[in-house]
C-alpha cells in the first residue's frame, strides 16, 4: 500500500526542483513557493502534514510542465524523489 502523498512531500520537492518558499500575506496560513528562473509561483493553504488534494496535485504538474520546469509527471518525480523514500 502506497503511503499517501503529504504537502511536506510536495513542498520538499519543489525546493529541489528549484522553488523558493515566500512569505504571503493572506488571510490564514498559506505557502508560496516561487521559481526565480521561471517566475512560476504556486500558493497552497493546507497543513504540511495533510494529504494533497488532486486538485493540488494536478495545479502543480500543470505549472511544472507549462513552466518548463520538468516533462515528467508529478507522480513519478515523487516516486523517485529522496522525500518519498
Amino acid at each position: 500500500m502506497n503511503k499517501p502523498t503529504t504537502y511536506r512531500m510536495l513542498f520538499s520537492l519543489l525546493v529541489s526542483l528549484g522553488f523558493e518558499e515566500r512569505e504571503v500575506a493572506v488571510d490564514g496560513p498559506a505557502r508560496s513557493f516561487v521559481h526565480p528562473e521561471t517566475d512560476a509561483v504556486l500558493l497552497f493553504r493546507r497543513p504540511v502534514g495533510d494529504p494533497v488534494t488532486s486538485a493540488d496535485m494536478l495545479s502543480t504538474e500543470v505549472h511544472l510542465h507549462g513552466k518548463g520546469i520538468t516533462d515528467q509527471t508529478l507522480e513519478s518525480l515523487l516516486a523517485d524523489s529522496v522525500v518519498a523514500k
